[in-house]
């Protein structure tokens, strides 16, 4: 239902969108129906193609109910049938959400809506947000903060020093499995007293963690919850200098708030 939702952005992107699964003809066009669904949606039945790509999943033994499924993802391809992205899990339970596969391939996710985060210091502004405002058990989606030093100041980036790199840490809650959190290319800093050169960040920039939601039957039960939400929490830490001074590190709480959407089963 996710992919329905997002059918019109993904079609505003230039881009297509088509579905193969190992159902029946007839299960997809009740399930399609039913839910009123508009890309096309096609049945590998015995799960031939699915074999001829290797992605079928080797955890389910043939004879048991999911036996055929794929390994759950996605393919990019250009206008020639060139495969340019792909975005997989291991558990078939899991998907990667339109919105974080957008943000991974540079799309600009939307960072002012009401699920949005500001966040104010002497050395910086940043403004951390979801690329999904609604998730579901099993979505694999992105946190996102974009961070603008000010003046004069710069942050450090991952690299060959001791000084303290911007990160993000997630605190809550338990059921949240986070990934490497993806930074962007760096700048490098001359420090001319002490001739040294540092990978920093002076300019904004983006940080994106992506989380996956488990799936289990309790965290099922959560979203399944009326007005049910969802608030993940962390800390973002940076040290931040000028050309005169390295100040303290910092410590910034930070809250992405969020709304369940339950399973369609």
């Amino acid at each position: 239902m996710e992919l329905q939702s997002r059918y019109a952005d993904i079609t505003a992107q230039g881009l297509g969108l088509a579905v193969i699964t190992y159902d029946s003809v007839d299960t997809l066009e009740g399930f399609s129906n039913a839910r009123g669904i508009e890309f096309p949606v096609l049945s590998d039945e015995g799960s031939v193609v699915i074999k001829e790509y290797d992605l079928l999943n080797r955890e389910q033994a043939p004879g048991v109910r999911f036996y055929g499924i794929p390994y759950p993802g996605t393919f990019i391809l250009d206008t020639e049938g060139r495969v340019t992205e792909r975005f997989f899990e291991q558990a078939y339970q899991e998907r990667f959400t339109v919105s974080s596969i957008m943000v991974a391939l540079g799309e600009a996710a939307d960072g002012t809506d009401r699920n949005a985060t500001r966040l104010t210091t002497d050395h910086l502004e940043a403004l951390a947000y979801p690329t999904d405002r609604t998730v579901a058990p099993g979505n694999r989606f992105s946190l996102v903060v974009d961070v603008a030093p000010k003046e004069g100041m710069h942050v450090y980036a991952p690299g060959g020093h001791t000084y303290q790199v911007i990160s993000l840490r997630l605190d809550t809650p338990d059921f949240i499995r986070a990934h490497d959190v993806t930074y962007p290319a760096s700048e490098i800093y001359h420090y001319e007293p002490l001739d040294e050169r540092v990978e920093v960040f002076e300019q904004p920039f983006q940080l994106v963690q992506e989380v996956t939601i488990q799936m289990t039957r309790e965290i099922a039960g959560l979203a399944a919850e009326p007005d049910a939400t969802l608030t993940v929490e962390g800390v973002l830490t940076y040290q931040a200098c000028d050309d005169a001074i390295c100040y303290t590190p910092v410590e910034l709480p930070v809250k992405w708030p969020l709304d369940w959407r339950p399973l369609v089963r």
